[in-house]
């Protein structure tokens, strides 16, 4: 499981989905807000419009530029943790 902290009380948990090959999960002041499994890899610009837009749909007060550039930056950071986790792209 990879742990992504986009602001100071949001985070997401990357990790391999049942269904699906990822599987993300939304935490916001310690409580989940969203869960899903997708086919979308964090890593691809598809994968990570997808996973920003679900974090601004269920937590209305981030600024969606600002979490789309701490996501692009947070998932160069964890390359290789994440290429363990999905495999590569």
């Amino acid at each position: 499981m990879i742990i992504i902290e986009l602001e100071e009380s949001i985070f997401v948990e990357m990790t391999t989905g049942d269904s699906k090959p990822c599987k993300y999960t939304i935490m916001h002041d310690g409580e989940q807000v969203a869960q899903y499994e997708t086919s979308a890899d964090p890593r691809t610009a598809g994968g990570r419009v997808g996973l920003r837009n679900i974090v601004c749909r269920h937590i209305s007060s981030v600024d969606k530029d600002a979490i789309d550039e701490r996501l692009s930056t947070e998932i160069s950071k964890n390359a290789e943790p994440l290429s363990n986790e999905f495999g590569s792209k």
